[in-house]
């Protein structure tokens, strides 16, 4: 399985919300490795995401794929990116990142928002998702609005200020899980 990692592009964002915020995201890396699943991850330098997957590595987890806008000369990646994580996968542009993000993987964790986040988690709408964590979430949100099920994202309720608000909700696979909750 190829599990993608979503949080803010500051790891000071995530520890804004909750200051033991490291040892969390550290937990769930190791978790994470230790399941044996794969994790996608665009990591920001100083990112929460990076944080992951370097604590993920740390941990011997099988196998890091970053996914990269390396077409990209609007914005480019280099002074921002640490691509040194893993094997890149070329999405073209930061436009199409969020949907290559979603492509590439079974079911996101979210450990933490952003903007950039929210971009992901509303396109994992658009991607069928077969594959579930054997979790007990604290909330699991049901999809309404669409004809399959959506790609499941677990947010790790320790990490975030709250839910989405209630509009978005009903046509996403959300699950609002505990980080003592989240079981691979």
């Amino acid at each position: 399985m190829r599990i993608g990692i979503i949080g803010p592009s500051s790891l000071n964002s995530v520890e804004s919300i909750n200051k033991s915020a490291k040892p969390l995201i550290s937990g769930l890396a190791k978790k994470l490795a230790e399941s044996g699943h794969e994790i996608v991850i665009t990591p920001d330098k100083g990112s929460a995401s990076e944080f992951f997957a370097q604590e993920y590595i740390k941990n011997n987890g099988k196998k890091v794929f970053e996914v990269l806008p390396l077409d990209d000369k609007e914005f480019g990646y280099k002074e921002w990116i640490n691509a040194d994580l893993g094997e890149h996968i070329n999405c073209g542009t930061w436009r199409n990142q969020p949907e290559k993000l979603n492509e590439e993987t079974d079911a996101l964790v979210c450990i933490g928002y952003a903007v950039g986040v929210l971009a992901e988690i509303a396109y994992s709408k658009w991607f069928p998702g077969n594959f579930e964590f054997p979790v007990s979430s604290t909330s699991k949100e049901k999809h309404k609005e669409v004809e399959h099920k959506p790609k499941p994202v677990y947010i790790i309720s320790e990490l975030v200020s709250g839910k989405l608000p209630k509009e978005v909700r009903g046509s996403l696979n959300l699950n609002y899980v505990s980080f003592s909750n989240f079981k691979i």
